[in-house]
């Protein structure tokens, strides 16, 4: 088994979603080996102070306003390597396989970074991020899996900001509530279809290191957002 074998994180072209595979595969993603990954929101809430409260109140008073505003961000090092990638246009049965080397890796996904969400096979617009699951999306133990069940014996589902449908019971088209829950917290494998996180790449990086040849550094911040995609050229 290669290192590959066991990476959990994927860059997802958008292409995908226009030519899925016909069964699972990892046609269009492209594997990472992470060796950190830094998840972070940070809320926007308007913070107002009340003027003239603490002469009245002999206490300074401030109001929030929550108007549900945050930005998500994720942030990863780790090596890029020799490694094979899978790319069709159509469906999994019509694929190209090459093998490229880390430096052609580097510079492929540079190259993506540097074009637009237009260009379906070009634009790396969601992550995938693979993590052990316990609770399934109604707040309970998955089928077959107890508290017992060693975290490396877990199946895994993909990383993202959504709410179980337990805690869903006062919103509004969340896709997933009680009455019609959604596949968020679906137990998958590495090839199949996945939620994930969806977005833009805001930077990559690369360092060559005589140290670590043939292998290369990188280092990527990923974006969480609704990308607008729709090429009226295509």
């Amino acid at each position: 088994m290669t290192v590959a074998d066991n990476i959990n994180v994927f860059l997802e072209l958008a292409r995908r979603r226009d030519s899925l595979p016909d069964s699972p595969s990892l046609v269009n993603r492209i594997p990472l080996y992470v060796t950190d990954i830094t998840l972070s929101i940070s809320k926007m809430t308007p913070n107002l102070p009340i003027p003239f409260s603490g002469a009245v109140r002999g206490e300074s008073t401030n109001v929030a306003f929550d108007m549900g505003l945050a930005s998500k961000t994720i942030s990863m090092s780790g090596l890029l390597l020799e490694q094979t990638i899978s790319k069709s246009k159509t469906s999994a049965s019509d694929k190209d396989n090459r093998k490229f080397t880390s430096f052609e890796l580097a510079q492929l996904i540079h190259s993506y970074v540097d074009s637009s969400s237009f260009q379906k096979d070009q634009s790396l617009d969601k992550i995938i991020i693979l993590y052990p699951s316990r609770i399934g999306n109604d707040f309970n133990n998955r089928a077959g899996y107890d508290d017992n069940t060693t975290i490396d014996n877990l199946p895994k589902t993909s990383w993202h900001w959504k709410n179980r449908f337990y805690d869903n019971d006062f919103t509004a088209l969340s896709g997933n509530t009680e009455s019609s829950p959604g596949n968020y917290f679906d137990a998958v494998t590495r090839n199949d279809e996945m939620i994930g996180t969806q977005g833009f790449i805001r930077s990559f990086s690369t360092t060559i290191s005589g140290t670590e040849f043939p292998h290369l550094n990188f280092q990527l911040e990923f974006e969480e957002a609704v990308v607008i995609n729709d090429n009226m050229f295509d």
